[in-house]
């Protein structure tokens, strides 16, 4: 049976605040729309249309997926793919994310899986609740709903690497081409973390040195080794884990949350079905998906995930040197607080504006903000002379504070703009500023994982005289998102001065570790391979890859892929 019924409303335990969606609804329909072929075929409109919830769709695939694990799943095909037909990384392109601004349709939210989805039904699924707890449970998904008043808020969840290909371009990190559209919003609904901690036996007034580890239900391959920990080896397979202070956990007013529905639904299988792990605030790579354990533990987790993943090292380590002198597990460079960042989705990139019919009009740039710690995001600023002066921008401020005064999303802005003032620019930039008066540095701060960047954002604004003489304004955004080609940032004459290293041009990226070289037959010093010997070994079985005109077998790896 489908992992989410079609019938797949919660009943509510009697709330008296009003609901998310009196508050922000109506929500926006979360039916995905596959492409059927690497054309955009879709679906038939009528079956769209009428459709209830993703298992309506089952019969058609997104056809990138045929083939894989996930081809169960229909998937909505403008998703932008990061990283290939498998796994599933994605984000939505601007031009959708922006149509409904605050509230994401859960079809169109990023999603970052790091193997294929699992898929789990309601009634099959439990959460093991152990560790140092008085009254260890393992619970049902019905009894997990049942067991705590339910909380519901909008949280804005943003994947660690959002904005990452801008780093890439300055020099490569160990991740892959995040645009800037690694952010989105959902209404979730849950019961709160410390409520089931509560129900477990966990004392409140001793959080003193204790933490909450959280681990999910999928078998990820181990890519670094046994680890550190010799009491807990790690092994060939490993879990997805974290884990979060017991002080924080317990603490209401920071809503950390056992969802089970987002936008008035249960959770979508990307997203976690049926339970999931919601930190406000934090990095999504903290929000573990496929909830299976909650231990109370006297230490930090020792999870394979929680080091190796969501770091922000110093801009002078490379990966080699990562691996020496213990840098992954430092606990300064843990990231999870969301820091300050904003982006600019109108104009979108290549877009253009006509200069002579509009110079004495008003253009409209807007954009999105966010932070972290559950501070507001007070101003948006715009500058249109390269940092000189700064222009309000006005702020659409949907979400409605909770009781703590804590705000858990971002933030939509509008600046009109007279076209007229366009003439000369070179850019448009905005920042943003939050309530600890936290503000966007100008300059990026290269790290080895691509990770919290948030300079400025910067849209290069050219004039040009198209074919049939008509003088437009035309807008490019510093990259786009996975394999797509534009952005400013690909000229290597235009990168920006990144901490520590300057312009790096493509000869100064990482020298990654190479796939054991083929054997066959030398002709002199060289081994010689014709395009057609290549071709044969294309299978999930049998890879060879040609990279800088040397051919690898990449078979050995595909595990990890």
């Amino acid at each position: 049976m489908a992992p989410q019924s079609k019938d797949n409303i919660i009943e509510p335990l009697g709330e008296v605040e009003p609901t998310g969606a009196e508050l922000y609804g109506p929500f926006p329909k979360a039916v995905p729309i596959p492409f059927t072929n690497k054309d955009g075929a879709t679906p038939p409109v009528e079956e769209i249309e009428k459709a209830k919830a993703y298992s309506d769709l089952e019969k058609y695939p997104d056809y990138r997926d045929i083939g894989t694990p996930d081809e169960w799943l229909p998937r909505d095909g403008r998703l932008v793919r990061l990283t290939g037909r498998h796994p599933f990384n994605v984000e939505p392109p601007m031009s959708e994310l922006r149509k409904t601004r605050f509230i994401t349709p859960s079809s169109l939210h990023y999603v970052r899986n790091h193997g294929a989805c699992p898929r789990l039904t309601w009634e099959e699924h439990t959460v093991i609740v152990g560790g140092q707890v008085a009254k260890p449970m393992e619970l049902s998904m019905n009894e997990l709903v049942e067991l705590a008043p339910h909380r519901e808020l909008p949280v804005t969840l943003v994947c660690a690497g959002n904005r990452r290909k801008e780093q890439n371009m300055i020099r490569q990190t160990i991740g892959f081409n995040w645009g800037p559209c690694g952010v989105s919003t959902n209404v979730y609904k849950g019961i709160l973390l410390r409520d089931l901690l509560l129900a477990a036996g966990v004392d409140e007034r001793k959080t003193k040195n204790m933490h909450v580890e959280f681990i999910g239900w999928e078998d990820l391959p181990n890519k670094v080794g046994p680890g550190p920990f010799p009491e807990e080896p790690w092994g060939k397979l490993v879990k997805y884990g974290t884990s979060i202070p017991l002080a924080r956990a317990m603490n209401p007013a920071y809503d950390v949350m056992i969802a089970f529905e987002a936008n008035g639904e249960k959770l979508q299988p990307d997203h976690g079905y049926p339970v999931r792990l919601i930190i406000p605030g934090y990095i999504g790579g903290r929000m573990i998906k496929w909830l299976k354990r909650i231990n109370v533990i006297p230490h930090e987790t020792k999870n394979h995930y929680h080091y190796h993943d969501n770091r922000i090292l110093p801009p002078h380590i490379t990966a080699e040197e990562s691996l020496k002198n213990g840098w992954w597990y430092r606990p300064e460079y843990i990231f999870n607080e969301l820091n300050i960042n904003s982006a600019i989705a109108s104009p979108l990139h290549d877009e253009e504006l006509p200069i002579a019919k509009n110079i004495d009009k008003t253009y409209k740039v807007s954009g999105y903000a966010y932070t972290g710690g559950g501070r507001m995001v007070t101003r948006v600023e715009v500058s249109l002379d390269g940092g000189v002066h700064w222009e309000l921008a006005t702020i659409d401020r949907e979400e409605k504070p909770t009781e703590y005064g804590m705000y858990w999303c971002w933030v939509w802005w509008d600046l009109e703009i007279k076209v007229a003032d366009l003439v000369g620019c070179k850019e448009i930039i905005c920042r943003a500023w939050d309530e600890a008066n936290n503000c966007q540095p100008d300059n990026p701060t290269w790290n080895l994982m691509g990770m919290g960047n948030n300079q400025v954002f910067r849209l290069k604004v050219h004039t040009n005289k198209k074919a049939n003489g008509q003088h437009v304004f035309k807008f490019e955004q510093p990259t786009q998102p996975g394999q797509l080609a534009g952005g400013w940032m690909t000229r290597t004459a235009e990168k920006p001065v990144s901490a520590g290293f300057g312009r790096l041009l493509d000869a100064q990226s990482e020298v990654k570790e190479e796939a054991p070289a083929v054997e066959t037959k030398k002709e002199g010093d060289k081994t010689m391979f014709t395009m057609d010997e290549v071709k044969k070994h294309n299978t999930e079985h049998d890879v060879w890859i040609v990279v800088n005109n040397k051919v690898y077998d990449c078979t050995e790896y595909l595990e990890l892929h």
